[in-house]
């Protein structure tokens, strides 16, 4: 393996499975068209909003029972040859596409309803847009990115284009998450 621009070259493509038995000693990455793409870790900011997405998320699940909050990077096969494995902030996934009593090991296939994003302060509008894409393609039916820059979400509903809520707003994942709604402000603290 070598690293070109930050991109870690191997002699041939990684499949997933491959990058499964690696990615972990590596620190953080993603797997994008069968080449291990280094990422920067999210820092305390990035931490914190993630943290709060995922604790909003699973607190509205623990009473409803909806199904799996995900979260620190969950992988998700969203391309096969050349393999794609992203990994997200946060994620949501019900019981309905993976049934409570799935056991998985590696990384997931099954793409989930919902997913959040915080931008990272290394990550470009044109970068996201692309994992957005992907997301979609792969079957996720609706992705927000949280900008901590501007205290602002952009929810991206598959087949629609996206819409940007400020801090003030209120954010509904229904019916993609049933019943969760949550004001923008909330994922950015007090």
């Amino acid at each position: 393996m070598t690293r070109y621009n930050g991109v870690v070259r191997t002699s041939t493509l990684l499949r997933a499975e491959e990058f499964g038995r690696v990615a972990e000693v590596l620190g953080p990455c993603e797997l994008v068209n069968g080449e291990i793409i280094p990422m920067s870790p999210g820092g305390l900011r990035h931490s914190e909003i993630t943290g709060r997405a995922c604790f909003l998320l699973e607190l509205h699940n623990r009473v409803r029972h909806l199904g799996r909050v995900l979260t620190g990077e969950a992988g998700f096969i969203v391309r096969r040859g050349p393999d794609t494995v992203r990994g997200a902030d946060v994620a949501f996934i019900s019981y309905r596409r993976l049934p409570k009593d799935t056991q998985i090991t590696g990384f997931l296939e099954v793409p989930a309803e919902f997913i959040i994003e915080v931008l990272g302060d290394d990550t470009s509008w044109s970068e996201m847009e692309l994992k957005i894409g992907e997301y979609h393609d792969a079957g996720v039916d609706l992705v927000w990115v949280l900008d901590p820059r501007t205290l602002s979400l952009r929810a991206y509903e598959r087949g629609a284009p996206p819409v940007l809520l400020r801090e003030s707003d209120t954010a509904s994942a229904d019916p993609h998450m049933p019943g969760f709604s949550c004001r923008v402000a909330d994922f950015f603290g007090d």
